[in-house]
């Protein structure tokens, strides 16, 4: 069910990406979330919040049956992971309550450190983490 008052004002959230922060698209018409980059911003915190708002609108608006979340990171430092953690811990609530959620891990195929992190996050979370390699 959508909310029509609520959905009227959520629209599409693009951040473009810059040498310490990933490219964000957020999608209403499919829930995807999509992060490509390097996750190493100053102020993780502020970087992340509009995610998270948009998330949280998003989820309000239209109740959705699902949400896919993309990860094409290729750096991330322990503070955004904190942060980051976040929101993943947001998603693992939604999952728990009945919504169908899925993440991405996608990570070269040489790049051991983030296909360590996609490991840890399914050790961490009990939501579905799948992990895919790229060459």
């Amino acid at each position: 069910m959508v909310n029509e008052e609520k959905a009227t004002e959520l629209v599409d959230l693009f951040i473009p990406a810059t040498t310490e922060t990933p490219e964000i698209k957020c999608e209403k018409s499919s829930g995807r979330i999509m992060m490509v980059g390097n996750l190493i911003p100053s102020d993780p915190q502020s970087f992340l919040a509009p995610i998270h708002r948009w998330l949280q609108s998003y989820v309000t608006a239209y109740t959705p049956q699902n949400i896919t979340v993309e990860f094409y990171l290729t750096f991330i430092n322990g503070c955004s992971e904190h942060h980051l953690g976040r929101l993943l811990k947001y998603l693992e609530e939604l999952h728990i309550n009945g919504m169908t959620v899925k993440v991405i891990c996608h990570y070269e195929n040489e790049d051991l450190d983030m296909k360590e992190w996609g490991k840890d996050l399914s050790m961490a979370l009990r939501i579905p983490i799948e992990l895919v390699e790229i060459n």
